[in-house]
């Protein structure tokens, strides 16, 4: 008699219920910060202000031209949404400008609120609690949406208006960029903020400063990174009976995602973002998280660089016998790294769910759906700017590095963007010969020409068509 085939395993993740404040928390400021203003943190932004009471949204601009740029705009955030051509505009958002200070000379983030009337009150008045003894506003909720690269060094610019009480939600792409800021920035565990990240899968880009297209809808996956200098992982020996631990050893190696989510900022930027309808926000255990980027790495990782280095879309990837040997052959590197990490030991069905097979699986769908897209890193390349891919194939590298796995096929496809990227960057440059110092004409009145025949002497260091 036939056995009935095992069902396949669900790799469904189900979101977590956050608790609510308590009567004894107090807010100390409903104020959230905005850092960076590319498409996602335009959408972001403009969706916040669509809520019924929203929060007060600061905008932080690094140079005085944006700023210039959004007074010209009349301090307006625009939304096209492409689906049906509605145009929306939303106002009412005040401005934090980084400015060099004339006594000082030092930088110095100068606040400018929005005030409709000039004359008249600010939209959102600012409280004494907010007030630094610099003059500048404390930082209690922050949304970071610039590029990795970017990260350490906008950063760095607030750091002096963050303290432990502060949550900052990345909402970027790649992995590492929180290693970097631990590394370069937040050195001390003590004072460090909390780190909450976003994974979005809506489609948008800029038609303009201030001005986002929603091309599709998507989600955003939100949850609590894991400090592992707060929490780190439980030491590699047989599972111990957690009950028998004490309670602070317990809390420290075996925290849960309520108090992950202990910072009461943490909670007060998961409510508000979850009630934007557009956004469809939902928040996930820790190790679900991490899940839902790993897999969303290795697609990239694949996506991301080849239509980068070949210059095409996303659905050239498809039906191309070249490209998918290389696509499996990346797939079966990443697949090894991704299976072999500590912190996925343990979980059920991880060889499963990351094996090259079912990475497959995942890339196609994305191709497909995305087909008509172009990648993000394609983008960086073709308009000359630094792309993520040291925040995706090069996180790939750095954690096989860590087990003793060289990863050669991934390490080389950073290289050549690097590569590629650095010509595009140097393209006039890149367009003189390499070695030629001149070409001279000179006037040979008894050349084979006839009289008058120019001759072009080349002058090369070497000249072409000779070797050294």
């Amino acid at each position: 008699m036939d056995q009935p085939e095992p069902h396949p395993p669900s790799f469904e993740t189900k979101p977590v219920e956050i608790a609510e404040p308590t009567p004894q928390e107090t807010l100390l400021t409903r104020r959230i910060h905005m850092l960076g203003l590319g498409s996602i943190g335009t959408l972001i932004a403009h969706s916040l202000r669509c809520l019924p009471n929203p929060p007060p949204l600061t905008l932080l601009l690094h140079k005085a031209e944006m700023y210039e740029e959004f007074k010209s705009k009349s301090r307006i955030i625009r939304l096209i949404n492409k689906q049906n051509d509605i145009n929306d505009e939303q106002t009412g958002f005040d401005v934090d400008l980084l400015e060099k200070d004339p006594v000082t000379g030092l930088a110095k983030w100068t606040f400018i609120p929005d005030r409709p009337d000039p004359r008249g009150k600010p939209t959102n008045p600012v409280s004494e609690e907010e007030t630094l003894d610099s003059g500048e506003l404390y930082i209690y909720s922050l949304i970071v949406t610039v590029k990795g690269p970017a990260t350490v060094a906008a950063l760095r610019s607030v750091k002096h208006r963050v303290n432990a009480q502060t949550t900052i939600c990345l909402v970027q792409n790649g992995l590492g960029q929180v290693d970097e800021l631990n590394r370069e920035v937040f050195t001390d565990p003590q004072t460090r903020p909390t780190y909450m990240l976003g994974i979005i899968s809506h489609g948008a880009h800029l038609a303009g400063s201030f001005t986002v297209i929603h091309a599709g809808f998507g989600t955003v996956a939100l949850g609590i990174y894991r400090d592992t200098d707060k929490y780190p992982l439980p030491p590699k020996t047989a599972t111990p009976n957690i009950s028998n631990l004490p309670e602070n050893e317990r809390k420290r190696l075996y925290p849960t995602d309520q108090e992950l989510f202990s910072n009461l900022s943490s909670r007060y930027i998961l409510r508000t973002l979850t009630r934007a309808p557009v956004l469809t926000c939902a928040a996930f255990p820790y190790l679900d998280l991490f899940q839902l980027q790993l897999e969303k790495l290795s697609t990239n990782a694949v996506l991301n660089p080849i239509t980068a280095l070949l210059n095409v879309p996303n659905g050239a990837m498809l039906y191309n016998g070249a490209l998918s040997t290389v696509q499996r052959l990346l797939l079966a590197e990443i697949s090894l790294v991704i299976r072999g990490l500590p912190e996925l030991e343990g979980l059920p069905n991880v060889r499963v769910r990351f094996s090259p097979e079912r990475l497959e699986k995942l890339f196609l769908s994305v191709s497909s759906k995305t087909a008509q897209n172009s990648s993000s890193m394609r983008e960086d390349v073709r308009h000359g700017k630094n792309t993520e891919i040291d925040y995706i194939n090069g996180y790939i590298v750095k954690r096989g590095e860590e087990r003793g796995l060289k990863c050669v096929l991934n390490y080389m496809l950073m290289q050549l963007v690097k590569g590629k990227s650095w010509y595009q960057m140097n393209a006039e440059e890149a367009s003189i010969p390499y070695g030629v110092s001149r070409v001279q004409g000179e006037l040979q009145p008894d050349a084979v020409g006839g009289p008058g025949s120019v001759i072009i002497d080349d002058q090369s260091t070497p000249a072409k068509g000779e070797i050294q």
